[in-house]
């Protein structure tokens, strides 16, 4: 009899743990992911859910030739140290204008170019960071680095052909009346109306568009167009980080963290 209680137990002992891993198993497949990441050159979908659209990232950057005696980095320099009296909505229209503007008017000397748009929430906010985290770290800001001569680790030649502009934005794209407008507040445009002209230029090429200098340029003009009180978050970086200096032709095809960028030639188009 002891031996046959002995057995039924351990029966029951074996059903109850079956039991525990099929629940187990079974909540492990619920909390499984339905869909897989989307690619580094799959964000012009718009795919996202309404829900999840509630911020959109964009990014470009661009490789602008210049010379030794350009005057171009100065003119950069000086726009983007005056950033920091950006205070109001309209200043940093004034801001974001100039930037660009001051892009499109060289462009005959676009060499490479690069950008990134997502519509996702969580991928737009980890990629603006990822972006201004890189380019941060990269950037030469303190005056102990600002006077170094080239770091020859890092740099091929000390000729002085290119800079590298960088534009990053987190706009908002929340379905809710802005919140410094005048009249009455079910009057007030939203942050998405607000945001969809720039959508509406984002997401319209055609893939085979992408690396054009043309669709560079329409970017450019679609962030001078948007509203900045749609802008939460943004930032502006001249590489490298001084009015002086500037990237040989080596520096950018030499060094592999840049391909991403020297993949995309405006002259081989």
């Amino acid at each position: 009899m002891n031996i046959l209680l002995m057995g039924m137990g351990a029966y029951v002992l074996v059903m109850l743990i079956l039991g525990a891993l099929m629940v187990t198993g079974i909540y492990f497949s619920v909390r499984t992911p339905k869909s897989i990441s989307q690619s580094r050159r799959q964000f012009l979908g718009g795919n996202s859910a309404n829900d999840e659209e509630r911020a959109l990232f964009f990014g470009i950057q661009i490789a602008i030739q210049v010379f030794g005696s350009d005057t171009l980095r100065a003119q950069l320099a000086r726009r983007v140290e005056a950033e920091d009296q950006t205070d109001t909505a309209e200043e940093k229209r004034r801001f974001i204008k100039s930037v660009a503007a001051l892009l499109t008017e060289n462009q005959y000397a676009w060499e490479y170019g690069f950008w990134e748009y997502y519509t996702d929430a969580e991928t737009s906010i980890s990629s603006f960071n990822q972006w201004r985290n890189e380019l941060e770290a990269a950037m030469a800001t303190e005056p102990d680095e600002l006077g170094q001569e080239v770091d020859r680790l890092h740099r091929f030649s000390d000729q002085k052909e290119f800079l590298i502009v960088t534009v990053i934005m987190l706009i908002d794209n929340r379905d809710e009346p802005v919140t410094d407008d005048v009249g009455e507040y079910e009057f007030r445009p939203t942050y998405s109306q607000l945001a969809a002209p720039f959508r509406e230029v984002a997401e319209g090429f055609e893939e085979a568009e992408y690396w054009r200098a043309a669709t560079f340029a329409r970017l450019l003009d679609a962030v001078c167009a948007l509203d900045p009180r749609a802008i939460e978050r943004d930032g502006v970086f001249v590489f490298p980080g001084t009015a002086q200096d500037g990237l040989s032709s080596l520096d950018l095809i030499g060094d592999e963290d840049w391909k991403y960028l020297t993949d995309h030639a405006f002259r081989l188009q």
